[in-house]
């Protein structure tokens, strides 16, 4: 017997389910799914900006593949997260939480905030359990070069240096008190989108990805330090021991950092704007949306 046709027999002898476990599954979902989590009763809620018309910003859970409305009326809804009982997303200059009825209440809106803002994004449940982090992009329509589809400008141009600097990041708790948690004027956080805290219990400090430079930055005790680069356009972010998980939304790529070595690696690629993932770490997969793409990708890690 030839090699060749012991190793189709080999691999016929894999059963079907477990060659399938190790593909991405990608479902339809709708117009513009943005961020994912689990909430109520372990379900998946997304965000949906479906035609950015004010008002018609959606929530949807899913189950298996049926996309149903569970709360509506946003604006532009972007990250959203699970804590103490609520979603909680952000949507333009409001956060808001989310029953389980599906019932939505401003949980902090821009007269709030200790500064005017522009363009909240992502939402991180912070380690206390009672509130969230959520990223204060400032306008990114600055960022890109109006001669291409989802062009940054050159990290290196004049039009980069002359970008504003006002990016920051609040933390915002379940009864509405907001305070600063990440100041603007740092060159190196200059439009924050991803936010994270560590999964590691002991491990202290916001994790900040810069959508224009592309660096995973992390803020702690009025520092901050670059730990990993390379990665423009970042939106989604986690962080967990060893690694760093972070998604492109002008790449449509997802990376896998190692943390010791820096060593970034593309784990998925073709999408056309990776959103805001969920790391499912109980079902081993990272949830992918792809906003412009209406799809959800399921992508298996180890």
């Amino acid at each position: 017997m030839s090699r060749l046709m012991l190793s189709c027999l080999m691999l016929l002898a894999i059963p079907a389910g477990l060659l399938q476990a190790q593909s991405p599954k990608t479902i339809p979902v709708g117009k513009n799914p943005e961020s994912v989590c689990r909430g109520f009763d372990g379900k998946l809620f997304m965000t949906m900006i479906n035609d950015e018309v004010p008002g018609d910003g959606t929530i949807v859970s899913l189950e298996g593949d049926t996309v149903t409305v569970f709360a509506k009326g946003f604006n532009s809804p972007k990250g959203i997260v699970f804590v103490g009982d609520y979603l909680v997303t952000a949507d333009e200059t409001t956060l808001w939480k989310v029953d389980k009825d599906g019932h939505a209440t401003k949980l902090a809106e821009a007269k709030d905030f200790p500064k005017p803002i522009e363009f909240l994004n992502d939402v991180a449940v912070a380690k206390d359990g009672t509130s969230v982090y959520v990223s204060e992009m400032s306008s990114p329509q600055p960022m890109f070069d109006p001669n291409g589809e989802r062009k940054l400008w050159d990290i290196d141009g004049k039009e980069a240096k002359a970008l504003p600097n006002k990016g920051c990041i609040y933390k915002v708790t379940l009864k509405g008190q907001v305070t600063l948690a990440v100041p603007a004027g740092d060159l190196s956080v200059r439009f924050p989108n991803g936010v994270a805290v560590s999964e590691v219990a002991d491990e202290e400090g916001i994790f900040i990805g810069d959508f224009f430079a592309g660096d995973i930055i992390r803020y702690h005790d009025g520092k901050f330090v670059k730990l990993a680069s390379g990665m423009r356009g970042i939106d989604g972010l986690t962080v967990t021991k060893d690694t760093f998980y972070a998604s492109s939304w002008t790449q449509g790529k997802v990376w896998q950092v190692d943390r010791k070595t820096g060593e970034a690696k593309v784990i998925l690629d073709g999408l056309k704007t990776a959103a805001d993932f969920y790391y499912d770490i109980k079902n081993k997969q990272l949830i992918v949306p792809d906003m412009v793409g209406g799809t959800l990708t399921f992508l298996p890690i180890k």
